[in-house]
Protein backbone atom coordinates (compact mmCIF):
# COMPACT_ATOMS: atom_id res chain seq x y z
CA UNK A 1 0.00 0.00 0.00
CA UNK A 2 0.96 3.67 -1.24
CA UNK A 3 0.63 6.16 1.78
CA UNK A 4 0.63 9.86 0.86
CA UNK A 5 2.46 11.36 3.84
CA UNK A 6 5.77 12.92 3.80
CA UNK A 7 6.70 10.78 6.97
CA UNK A 8 9.45 8.07 6.23
CA UNK A 9 7.97 5.24 7.32
CA UNK A 10 7.16 1.22 5.94
CA UNK A 11 5.63 -1.54 7.99
CA UNK A 12 3.82 -4.65 7.40
CA UNK A 13 0.47 -6.15 9.23
CA UNK A 14 -1.55 -9.04 8.37
CA UNK A 15 -0.81 -12.85 8.38
CA UNK A 16 0.89 -15.13 6.47
CA UNK A 17 -2.21 -15.94 4.38
CA UNK A 18 -3.87 -12.16 4.06
CA UNK A 19 -0.78 -9.70 4.65
CA UNK A 20 -0.04 -6.27 4.05
CA UNK A 21 3.10 -3.81 3.62
CA UNK A 22 2.53 -0.14 3.63
CA UNK A 23 4.93 2.61 2.50
CA UNK A 24 5.04 6.44 2.46
CA UNK A 25 5.85 9.11 -0.13
CA UNK A 26 8.40 10.03 2.43
CA UNK A 27 10.00 7.14 2.20
CA UNK A 28 9.86 6.69 -1.40
CA UNK A 29 11.38 9.85 -1.36
CA UNK A 30 14.39 9.37 0.50
CA UNK A 31 15.64 5.82 -0.50
CA UNK A 32 17.09 4.98 -3.64
CA UNK A 33 15.83 1.53 -5.27
CA UNK A 34 18.52 -0.49 -3.36
CA UNK A 35 17.55 1.03 0.02
CA UNK A 36 13.88 0.47 -0.76
CA UNK A 37 14.67 -3.04 -1.41
CA UNK A 38 16.13 -3.53 1.63
CA UNK A 39 13.24 -2.05 3.76
CA UNK A 40 10.61 -4.34 1.74
CA UNK A 41 12.52 -7.37 2.14
CA UNK A 42 12.63 -6.51 6.02
CA UNK A 43 8.82 -5.84 6.54
CA UNK A 44 8.69 -8.78 4.30
CA UNK A 45 10.54 -10.97 6.55
CA UNK A 46 8.13 -9.62 9.63
CA UNK A 47 5.21 -11.65 7.37
CA UNK A 48 7.50 -14.56 6.54
CA UNK A 49 8.42 -15.04 10.18
CA UNK A 50 4.84 -15.00 11.48
CA UNK A 51 6.03 -12.08 13.37
CA UNK A 52 2.76 -10.92 14.23
CA UNK A 53 0.87 -14.19 15.17
CA UNK A 54 3.86 -14.53 17.19
CA UNK A 55 3.43 -11.02 19.02
CA UNK A 56 0.12 -11.89 19.68
CA UNK A 57 0.66 -14.65 21.79
CA UNK A 58 3.03 -12.49 23.49
CA UNK A 59 0.97 -10.09 24.39
CA UNK A 60 -1.82 -11.78 25.04
CA UNK A 61 0.36 -13.90 27.97
CA UNK A 62 2.06 -10.35 29.05
CA UNK A 63 -2.23 -9.33 29.39
CA UNK A 64 -2.56 -12.95 31.17
CA UNK A 65 0.27 -12.14 33.23
CA UNK A 66 -0.96 -8.62 34.63
CA UNK A 67 -4.34 -10.19 34.62
CA UNK A 68 -3.49 -12.48 37.29
CA UNK A 69 -0.92 -10.20 39.30
CA UNK A 70 -4.34 -8.02 39.57
CA UNK A 71 -6.40 -10.53 40.80
CA UNK A 72 -3.88 -11.84 43.35
CA UNK A 73 -3.46 -8.73 44.38
CA UNK A 74 -7.20 -8.01 45.39
CA UNK A 75 -7.29 -11.85 47.05
CA UNK A 76 -4.72 -10.28 48.88
CA UNK A 77 -6.49 -6.98 50.02
CA UNK A 78 -9.48 -9.27 50.92
CA UNK A 79 -7.33 -11.21 53.12
CA UNK A 80 -5.48 -8.18 54.87
CA UNK A 81 -7.46 -8.24 58.07
CA UNK A 82 -6.57 -12.06 58.20
CA UNK A 83 -3.00 -11.20 57.42
CA UNK A 84 -3.05 -8.67 60.20
CA UNK A 85 -4.88 -10.83 62.83
CA UNK A 86 -1.73 -13.21 62.14
CA UNK A 87 -4.05 -16.12 61.10
CA UNK A 88 -2.74 -16.98 57.63
CA UNK A 89 0.49 -17.90 56.86
CA UNK A 90 1.81 -15.82 53.57
CA UNK A 91 4.55 -15.98 51.38
CA UNK A 92 5.95 -12.93 51.00
CA UNK A 93 7.89 -14.19 48.13
CA UNK A 94 4.94 -14.82 46.45
CA UNK A 95 3.58 -11.35 47.40
CA UNK A 96 6.56 -9.67 45.64
CA UNK A 97 6.00 -11.95 42.97
CA UNK A 98 1.97 -10.70 42.47
CA UNK A 99 3.68 -6.95 41.97
CA UNK A 100 6.80 -7.34 39.62
CA UNK A 101 5.03 -9.63 37.73
CA UNK A 102 3.33 -7.33 34.87
CA UNK A 103 6.77 -5.31 34.95
CA UNK A 104 8.30 -8.20 33.80
CA UNK A 105 6.17 -9.51 31.74
CA UNK A 106 6.59 -6.14 29.79
CA UNK A 107 10.61 -6.29 29.74
CA UNK A 108 9.91 -9.73 27.97
CA UNK A 109 7.90 -8.64 25.51
CA UNK A 110 9.95 -5.36 24.63
CA UNK A 111 12.97 -7.77 24.69
CA UNK A 112 10.94 -9.73 22.01
CA UNK A 113 10.47 -7.53 19.79
CA UNK A 114 13.54 -5.99 20.11
CA UNK A 115 14.84 -9.94 18.83
CA UNK A 116 12.64 -9.92 16.09
CA UNK A 117 13.68 -7.26 14.77
CA UNK A 118 17.32 -8.43 14.37
CA UNK A 119 15.52 -11.80 13.02
CA UNK A 120 13.66 -10.00 10.25
CA UNK A 121 17.41 -7.85 9.45
CA UNK A 122 19.02 -11.09 8.98
CA UNK A 123 16.07 -12.81 6.90
CA UNK A 124 16.01 -9.47 4.86
CA UNK A 125 20.05 -9.96 4.05
CA UNK A 126 19.09 -13.67 2.87
CA UNK A 127 16.19 -12.96 0.92
CA UNK A 128 18.03 -9.98 -1.13
CA UNK A 129 21.86 -11.17 -1.01
CA UNK A 130 22.48 -7.67 0.39
CA UNK A 131 22.82 -6.09 3.59
CA UNK A 132 24.45 -3.25 2.53
CA UNK A 133 21.34 -2.24 1.20
CA UNK A 134 19.26 -2.47 4.32
CA UNK A 135 22.04 -1.16 6.34
CA UNK A 136 22.66 2.51 3.88
CA UNK A 137 18.63 2.75 4.47
CA UNK A 138 18.87 2.18 8.26
CA UNK A 139 21.60 4.94 8.12
CA UNK A 140 19.71 7.08 6.18
CA UNK A 141 16.87 7.16 8.19
CA UNK A 142 18.76 7.68 11.31
CA UNK A 143 20.41 10.69 9.80
CA UNK A 144 17.30 11.94 8.67
CA UNK A 145 14.97 11.11 11.83
CA UNK A 146 17.75 11.08 14.32
CA UNK A 147 17.87 15.11 14.75
CA UNK A 148 14.63 15.08 16.41
CA UNK A 149 13.96 11.91 18.00
CA UNK A 150 17.97 11.49 19.27
CA UNK A 151 17.29 13.29 22.44
CA UNK A 152 14.15 11.14 23.33
CA UNK A 153 16.34 8.07 22.24
CA UNK A 154 19.29 8.86 24.87
CA UNK A 155 16.40 9.52 27.59
CA UNK A 156 15.00 6.19 27.14
CA UNK A 157 17.20 2.87 28.08
CA UNK A 158 17.99 0.39 25.73
CA UNK A 159 15.85 -2.04 27.77
CA UNK A 160 12.98 -0.24 27.33
CA UNK A 161 12.53 0.08 23.82
CA UNK A 162 10.84 -1.80 21.30
CA UNK A 163 13.23 -1.64 18.71
CA UNK A 164 17.15 -1.42 19.06
CA UNK A 165 19.47 0.61 18.40
CA UNK A 166 20.07 1.40 14.88
CA UNK A 167 24.16 1.47 15.04
CA UNK A 168 23.92 -1.88 16.66
CA UNK A 169 21.44 -3.08 13.47
CA UNK A 170 23.39 -1.38 11.16
CA UNK A 171 27.38 -2.76 12.53
CA UNK A 172 25.29 -6.46 12.42
CA UNK A 173 24.22 -5.94 8.54
CA UNK A 174 27.53 -4.60 7.63
CA UNK A 175 29.13 -8.25 9.59
CA UNK A 176 27.28 -10.13 6.96
CA UNK A 177 28.01 -8.22 3.55
CA UNK A 178 30.87 -9.91 2.88
CA UNK A 179 28.96 -13.41 3.22
CA UNK A 180 26.77 -12.67 0.85
CA UNK A 181 26.76 -12.64 -3.00
CA UNK A 182 24.48 -9.65 -4.30
CA UNK A 183 21.38 -11.43 -6.23
CA UNK A 184 20.21 -8.35 -7.86
CA UNK A 185 22.75 -5.95 -10.38
CA UNK A 186 21.64 -2.37 -9.31
CA UNK A 187 21.43 0.28 -11.68
CA UNK A 188 22.41 4.29 -10.09
CA UNK A 189 18.84 4.64 -10.56
CA UNK A 190 17.10 6.91 -7.84
CA UNK A 191 13.25 7.70 -7.18
CA UNK A 192 12.04 10.79 -7.69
Amino acid sequence: YYIPSTAINAFATGQRHDPAIAITYGLLRQLDIREITGVLAHEMSHIHNNDFRFQSIVNLIGRLTRFFSFLGQILLFINLPLILMGEPVISWYAVLLLIIAPALSTLMMLSISRTREFDADLEASRLTGDPDGLANALQKLDHINGGMMRPIQKAVPKWLSTHPEMKERIRRLRALAPKYELKINWPGTYWV
